[in-house]
């Protein structure tokens, strides 16, 4: 068994290793006592941070949402020539937390989906905050002259639908692209489906050099 912890080094403990079992084994095949002797601590010991294996793993999940919400930065307001480089930001930032941490990818996208009505109420939650921060996005570069004229809130679902769905297929998927592979191929999806007409020409000559950042 574990020696003394403070009681933020002991939450953490037990998180991790939900975080593995939960991702490994799944939510259901998942036992508190699998919990326990990964983290290598005594039942008393995870009753006295968790109630139950539920609440643990919704702890897991809400640390998920916000450790996503945080690799995104705002777009700049006043300065249209940087946009480009921090939407390529966001992306490799969310992908590389992705890859460093399949078994959260796996968690985020196949374990906590249809679990029940107040997951899912979470999981609507998280990806409408995304979706909201994607369409007030598109609506400012629309002011600034980056974003092409449309609906941006079908624009911004179709960039959360396909983001989502390549990042689903690469992590649990039969195809296993790399990171920069991944990036490079966001970032144009993004700028192909968004920018303006007359900007395109010089963000394609942007695209080399941004790519080499992520090679």
């Amino acid at each position: 068994m574990s020696t003394h912890l403070s009681k933020g080094e002991r939450t953490r403990q037990l998180l991790d290793a939900a975080i593995d079992c939960f991702g490994k084994k799944g939510y259901h095949a998942t036992q508190v006592s699998d919990i326990i002797n990964k983290a290598e601590v005594a039942r008393g010991t995870f009753y006295l941070y968790f109630k139950s294996k539920r609440e643990i793993f919704d702890a897991v999940m809400m640390e998920l949402f916000q450790t996503v919400n945080g690799q995104i930065r705002s777009l700049p307001r006043d300065a249209v020539d940087q946009i480009p480089s921090q939407i390529m930001g966001n992306i490799q930032r969310v992908t590389r937390l992705l890859m460093e941490k399949p078994l959260l990818a796996k968690l985020l996208m196949n374990e906590a989906v249809g679990l029940d009505a107040e997951q899912d109420a979470r999981l609507q939650s998280f990806y409408g905050q995304i979706l909201d921060y994607i369409r007030r996005g598109l609506k400012q570069g629309q002011e600034m002259g980056f974003v092409r004229e449309g609906n941006t809130s079908v624009l911004a679902i179709y960039l959360l639908g396909g983001v989502k769905e390549i990042f689903y297929q690469s992590f649990l998927g039969t195809e296993h692209p790399s990171e920069g592979e991944i990036v490079r191929e966001i970032y144009q999806i993004v700028i192909g489906a968004v920018a303006h007409p007359f900007l395109r020409p010089e963000l394609e000559k942007q695209v080399d050099s941004l790519r080499s950042s992520v090679a």
